[in-house]
């Protein structure tokens, strides 16, 4: 069993979509946990109405402030019901049969603690046009993890592994992921990568991590060097 962490603010021109992706899930049962960071436009009020297929369960966390998305996939995680949880970006595509695959791995790899998957890569946001292919090195080399945030934008992580490493860092405003698999790798943890396409991740020129903005670059730089210099 799954549970699905969303962390929305402001996401109504992506939201329609991202629904729609995880009502098509081929999974029968799993969870949604949405934590809505404060949220100024539509986007809540259309999470808040959208009525999911059976077997799937909907729960929505609002915030008075604005926080970040490690902060609420923490406080998504604290809420979920199952044994492993997925973080899924609103901006972001996972193909109908993708919480199916991992879960399916998920049994037959137990003592994976991530299990993640290569993606297709797009520049529009409708994800009708593929202009890349992330084929992510393997993250159980640490050279590779130091190297690079390789484990995708979609990885499955078993809760149990996700709260002994003291879940994400809010430290890290842009690079608590990165941060995350290092310290999990740090700490012996197992990574799979498969090698199917999941999903489909969206570039995004206003993203938290892909913005030129050159304040929020610097940022995401200085954030990665110093998570290289404590776990190298």
């Amino acid at each position: 069993m799954i549970s699905v962490l969303c962390s929305n603010y402001n996401s109504e021109e992506h939201i329609d979509n991202y629904l729609t992706y995880l009502n098509n899930q081929l999974l029968k049962e799993f969870e949604v946990l949405f934590v809505d960071a404060n949220s100024t436009d539509g986007s809540l009020q259309k999470i808040d109405e959208f009525k999911f297929r059976p077997g799937i369960k909907k729960s929505i966390l609002e915030c008075d402030t604005r926080i970040t998305v490690y902060e609420a996939w923490n406080k998504a995680i604290e809420k979920s019901s199952y044994e492993y949880v997925l973080n899924y970006n609103t901006d972001d595509k996972l193909f109908s049969n993708a919480l199916l695959t991992l879960s399916k791995y998920s049994t037959i790899l137990p003592d994976a603690d991530v299990i993640y998957s290569n993606c297709l890569v797009t520049d529009n946001k409708n994800h009708t046009n593929v202009v890349n292919l992330y084929i992510w090195n393997n993250a159980n080399v640490l050279s590779n993890l130091i190297g690079g945030c390789c484990v995708g934008p979609f990885p499955l992580l078993k809760k149990s592994s996700v709260v002994e490493a003291g879940m994400f860092n809010p430290e890290f405003t842009i690079s608590g992921d990165y941060e995350m698999w290092c310290r999990m790798k740090s700490m012996g943890k197992t990574f799979v990568k498969l090698d199917e396409y999941l999903g489909v991740y969206y570039h995004n020129p206003n993203g938290v991590s892909t913005s030129p903005d050159p304040v929020r670059h610097a940022t995401h730089v200085q954030q990665d060097l110093k998570i290289r210099s404590l776990y190298r």
